[in-house]
């Protein structure tokens, strides 16, 4: 039966093709949750996810098409030095948050650096590269199934179990002021159990 759809919980460890562990929700110690298919994870991940069974354990190797893409050289951009305040200070292997034109932020390596210039890539650290991950089906339950504070969403079309939240428009059962703002007026969008 396939998963498409559903809320999903899974705990996963991602490696390189050298062994080098990437990422791991088993070592923060809770399980990722997303739903199948919809776009918020990886196309190979949700492929992988789609036709497991609860309690099943996969190993699969994502190509670069199924995960973050290819690296691309027009992703690597030069500015002069002079039109960015703070530039000089930068150093190459430097994480950076650069802005686009809408102010919405971009993660960027800087690149290359001399006098005059400096190049940010603005790949995502892991395009070009293969990888692999071993995934654990925990939960696929059918959307209607979840509750997220007594059936309200929390303004981004989908539904949290109930109990979860972040302050970061997650469902926010029980920690909400009763005020209209939730996990301590720190959500957006989100609801309260005592509204």
């Amino acid at each position: 039966m396939s998963n498409e759809g559903k809320q999903v919980s899974v705990h996963y460890v991602g490696t390189l093709d050298d062994g080098t562990k990437f990422d791991s929700s088993r070592d923060r110690g809770e399980p990722l949750r997303f739903v199948c298919m919809a776009g918020q994870m990886i196309p190979g991940f949700d492929i992988a996810v789609r036709d497991m069974e609860v309690g099943q354990t996969v190993t699969v190797r994502l190509e670069p098409e199924e995960a973050y893409g290819p690296r691309r050289d027009d992703m690597v951009i030069s500015f002069p030095i002079a039109q960015m305040p703070g530039a000089e200070n930068a150093r190459v292997g430097m994480r950076v948050m650069l802005a686009d034109p809408m102010g919405r932020p971009m993660p960027a390596l800087v690149a290359a650096k001399d006098d005059q210039t400096i190049a940010f890539d603005l790949n995502h650290e892991m395009a070009g590269k293969a990888l692999t991950f071993e995934i654990e089906l925990l939960e696929a339950q059918e959307a209607e199934e979840h509750h997220c504070c007594h059936g309200r969403g929390h303004g981004h079309g989908r539904c949290h179990e109930e109990g979860e939240g972040r302050g970061d428009g997650e469902c926010c059962h029980g920690e909400g002021r009763g005020d209209g703002e939730c996990c301590h007026g720190e959500g957006e969008g989100c609801c309260c159990e005592d509204e």
